[in-house]
């Protein structure tokens, strides 16, 4: 909700807004190519400040043993990243990355048919949430879960192993926007389509 309606810049929602546009010949694949590579560094810078400064260092994120909340956060961070870095096969990773994005991306192609915030907020949400709670592999988030995992502390993490996620959810995440939603939908919807409607002259006035 935050990117779609305050106009930010997520790589996975590009994933599928700018090679869709390309099948559109609004852009060429040089273009898409740079934007998702510039996107994707920043979204890594941010997801990393988030993680270090806002996380780990405010105490947010506490250590092993710590007690309230930050240390439910730790045991929370804990097992969610040695899931996501050590417990998930490269094959499991990149499926989850599939199935994430195609919901991610469902969600941003149904936004763009509301008009209202509320509208787009109502569109959002169910696809989001199902994508979590299935546990599915996103690979801007784990630019945060996992390197905040190491600045906390966590046990049995190294960077290879968080690299590695983020390469098999990043192409998982692309062919779950490109395959399943930006190519099947301009091929069910837009192929062979007019980029717009043609401009239509006004019926000669009757005379009276």
């Amino acid at each position: 909700m935050l990117v779609l309606i305050a106009g930010s810049d997520l790589a996975t929602g590009n994933m599928f807004l700018v090679p869709f546009s390309a099948m559109r010949r609004k852009v060429g694949m040089g273009e898409v190519v740079s934007n998702l590579t510039l996107v994707l560094i920043g979204n890594l810078i941010g997801a990393m400040f988030v993680a270090y400064f806002l996380a780990v260092q405010t105490g947010v994120i506490g250590h092993a043993g710590a007690s309230g909340s930050a240390g439910l956060t730790y045991d929370r961070l804990a097992a969610i990243a040695q899931a996501k870095a050590i417990g998930e096969s490269h094959w499991q990773v990149f499926l989850r990355g599939v199935g994430c994005n195609w919901l991610v991306c469902l969600a941003v192609w149904m936004s763009l048919a509301a008009q209202s915030v509320s509208g787009k907020i109502l569109a959002i949400f169910f696809p989001i949430m199902a994508f979590v709670a299935m546990g599915f592999d996103h690979v801007v988030a784990n630019m945060f879960f996992l390197p905040a995992a190491i600045w906390a502390g966590v046990p049995g993490i190294g960077w290879g192993d968080v690299l590695a996620n983020w390469l098999f959810a990043g192409v998982g995440n692309l062919v779950g926007a490109v395959v399943f939603v930006a190519t099947s939908y301009w091929y069910l919807f837009l192929r062979g389509q007019p980029d717009r409607a043609p401009a239509t002259s006004p019926e000669p006035a009757e005379r009276a």
